[in-house]
């Protein structure tokens, strides 16, 4: 077994995020917050009607990851 996992994610991908659930990757932006530029994942969670924005340098502390199959 491989102790390599997938940390980055690409627009299209269904992802899982604690608390909200699973979400699909609409597009990566960059934003300006408080005076510094930063790239983050777009994350529509259709059930709930919202989007998220995470930084991608949060993804592994915000919890994020990919689903455990590629059936949903």
């Amino acid at each position: 077994m491989s102790d390599v996992k997938k940390t980055t994610f690409q627009t299209g991908d269904y992802v899982v995020y604690p608390a909200h659930g699973v979400g699909r990757i609409t597009g990566i932006e960059s934003q300006t917050v408080a005076g510094m530029s930063l790239e983050v994942f777009v994350i529509a969670f259709d059930q709930d009607k919202m989007t998220l924005r995470v930084p991608t340098s949060k993804v592994k502390t915000g919890g994020l990851r990919a689903l455990s199959g590629p059936a949903i």
